[in-house]
């Protein structure tokens, strides 16, 4: 993804402002976009206010880089899973592993991506683009491995690797809402394992 900001930086400049998104947006996941401001962002990060506006040319450019960064480092994990994806074994193995992330925390916390939609939806002046784009790329990561999979043999040629993928994650995201909302770990696995099971439908023989 490209990053919000279009100013020349230094590779300590760089630094500086990945750390400063970094925190705001560990906040701003946990507490919400709209109750952090850019003081409380600029304190957390031992950043004066004229760093702030060096780096920002307003809250909502920071939002806008803060949902890049989730983005990024879902992608990061996601695709350390799907980008070697060939079968339904590795399609079990991914759903495990998302349930065993959500498991390490104190509480069953969701998708950070989808809490930040959710609170941006339909505010024009927010980053609906970058939210995009990051479901966009998410959702690509598994058509890429169901389409091996329909090259490969492994799912029925008339399979739409598209529509799989759009299921997939909508099933994933339902899961992870609903688990956060109810720290139930079934409220997760259930809807992930029926997504599987439809996936099993399409295989070959």
């Amino acid at each position: 993804m490209s990053d919000t900001i279009a100013r020349p930086l230094t590779a300590k400049g760089r630094r500086t402002r990945d750390r400063i998104v970094a925190a705001a947006a560990d906040l701003m996941v946990e507490r919400g976009v709209a109750s952090v401001s850019l003081d409380e962002v600029g304190r957390a990060t031992s950043t004066s206010k004229s760093q702030m506006y060096h780096y920002f040319a307003s809250k909502d450019e920071l939002v806008g880089a803060v949902v890049e960064h989730v983005g990024d480092e879902i992608l990061t994990f996601q695709g350390s899973l799907l980008e070697g994806m060939t079968g339904l074994e590795d399609v079990e193995r991914w759903a495990d592993a998302v349930v065993a992330h959500q498991r390490q925390g104190d509480a069953y916390c969701g998708c950070p991506l989808g809490t930040l939609a959710s609170e941006l939806a339909g505010d024009p002046q927010r980053p609906q683009p970058q939210i995009e784009a990051a479901f966009a790329d998410w959702e690509q990561l598994l058509e890429e491995g169901l389409s091996r999979m329909v090259a490969n043999g492994r799912l029925v040629a008339d399979a739409d690797p598209h529509r799989l993928a759009v299921a997939t994650l909508a099933a994933l995201q339902g899961g992870l809402l609903m688990a956060k909302a109810t720290q139930d770990e079934s409220s997760l696995r259930i809807p992930l394992d029926a997504a599987v099971d439809y996936l099993r439908g399409f295989l070959v023989g």
